[in-house]
């Protein structure tokens, strides 16, 4: 319930003050895309169970440039964008596997067929829902090999990705980025778009 009230007060801030991005948020997911995201392979977290059946993703236009209100500029996939993004994760392990290279990949590291793909940026990078058994379960790590990150931990859950990312729109508070440094949001309100967060990075 935490999670669903939050992202219900997310979407009201974005309504307010940037439209561009409360537009992109699309409708709930059928149960039944929900039920079959993991294809039977394991328990679907709750946490990504709740917010598919509230929207299923944050990028209702995939043209558009809004929805990437996650930092840094993430938008949040729907049922069958995690499915896929979670069989293309297990080809990846399955091929590290085969290369004898799974002390680098499947444990953890780049892949793993548990890691449960949430996000897509435009550079490649990728935030995962751990469904690995252990301390980390439900952890969402975030990946981009363009720039040398390989599985690390943003925040413990997908409840506290939105309470961190409400916080930081609400009340101006710098988000930590993978990288170390500091990611802070500000609404876009140029070049006859409707106005939606954009996330400045600042270092040191």
């Amino acid at each position: 319930m935490e999670l669903a009230r939050t992202v219900a007060r997310l979407g009201r801030w974005l309504e307010e003050h940037a439209p561009g991005d409360f537009r992109q948020l699309a409708p709930p997911a059928d149960p039944e895309l929900i039920a079959a995201v993991t294809e039977n392979r394991f328990e679907l977290h709750q946490d990504v169970r709740t917010w598919l059946a509230l929207h299923d993703g944050s990028a209702l236009d995939r043209a558009g440039v809004a929805g990437t209100f996650v930092p840094t500029d993430f938008p949040l996939l729907g049922a069958v964008g995690i499915r896929d993004g979670l069989r293309d994760m297990e080809e990846e392990s399955a091929r590290a596997v085969e290369d004898d290279e799974a002390a680098a990949c499947v444990a953890g590291v780049r892949a793993d067929a548990r890691w449960l793909p949430v996000a897509l940026n435009h550079t490649g990078g990728r935030l995962v829902v751990d469904h690995r058994e252990g301390p980390s379960f439900g952890a969402v790590l975030e990946l981009d090999p363009s720039i040398g990150l390989n599985g690390v931990k943003r925040w413990d859950s997908l409840s506290q990705l939105f309470d961190s990312v409400l916080d930081a729109l609400v009340h101006g508070t710098p988000i930590a980025t993978a990288s170390g440094s500091k990611a802070v949001p500000r609404i876009e309100d140029t070049r006859g778009l409707p106005p939606h967060v954009v996330w400045d990075i600042h270092h040191g």
